[in-house]
């Protein structure tokens, strides 16, 4: 019996109806970081030499793709490690065109070797790096190079609070800088600021949580009530403001955001600068 293409048409749509998708159920695309990691594979790799740093790209199986930044004149020996993890609704290789980020990295001024991998952008995404040494050993490993002897930064935006709560048992991990992104894991950041006393262990590194409100200021204010000691500034400095050292050395500093909305406070290109620069 030979069938046209018409009639297999009609029976694969009755087929679906009957015992296979249901007729009307809309399936939802996948998130933008959801998208690139499907598509990203292991064998790609960039490295441009570009007139203020260099900028590599290499692709992971699973992960999607990882961004290094370096400015001009890095030095290993003294310089940071700072981990960028982007928000919702974009993917890290638009977030590093669409929020030039290798631009705020520069302006910075801060000697780091800048690391920017995928990282959830929908709620439904898995943490692609829920270890922290596991991502810094690939850079080191398909970079063939070694981390600097400086601390570990990270700074997140928006949804990167789950990433990184997922990293805050890191014993090198000195600094968090979340900008807008406290809309979970308070308990987590808690904990990871004023960590339990071990007599079996070594002193934990100093650390500061450094949170920019717009859209979480409220959630910022309750969290600074339950740990009793803050920092608080009601606007945010300009570009090249300065604090007092004891300032800058605060374990925990809140900034309300009047100027820059949720998004302004990346695409603005004036926080992320000024937060590095600052708090160095």
């Amino acid at each position: 019996m030979s069938f046209s293409v018409v009639q297999l048409l009609v029976a694969l749509v009755a087929s679906q109806v009957d015992g296979g998708v249901d007729a009307g159920v809309v399936v939802d695309p996948p998130s933008p970081a959801a998208a690139l990691v499907a598509r990203t594979t292991e064998h790609e790799f960039v490295d441009e030499l570009l007139d203020d740093g260099r900028h590599q790209r290499l692709g992971t199986k699973d992960k999607g793709p990882v961004h290094v930044w370096r400015p001009r004149g890095y030095k290993p020996q003294t310089a940071a490690t700072i981990v960028y993890v982007h928000g919702f609704y974009t993917d890290v290789d638009r977030a590093m065109i669409e929020h030039n980020l290798a631009g705020q990295f520069r302006d910075s001024g801060r000697n780091a070797l800048f690391i920017v991998p995928e990282t959830r952008s929908g709620g439904r995404d898995p943490i692609y790096w829920p270890d922290l040494d596991v991502l810094l050993q690939t850079v080191t490993r398909r970079l063939k190079i070694e981390l600097p002897k400086g601390p570990i930064v990270v700074v997140g935006h928006s949804g990167a609070y789950k990433t990184i709560a997922s990293w805050l048992t890191h014993e090198q991990l000195a600094q968090v800088l979340l900008v807008d992104g406290l809309y979970g894991s308070d308990d987590d950041f808690r904990k990871w600021l004023a960590p339990e006393k071990d007599a079996d262990k070594a002193p934990p590194l100093p650390r500061q949580l450094v949170l920019v409100g717009y859209d979480t200021q409220t959630r910022v204010e309750w969290f600074i009530r339950k740990h009793g000691v803050a920092l608080t500034f009601d606007t945010l400095p300009y570009l090249y403001d300065e604090l007092p050292t004891a300032a800058k050395k605060a374990p925990l500093i809140s900034l309300q955001s009047e100027r820059f909305d949720h998004m302004g406070l990346i695409t603005q290109g004036r926080l992320v600068p000024w937060l590095l620069h600052v708090f160095r």
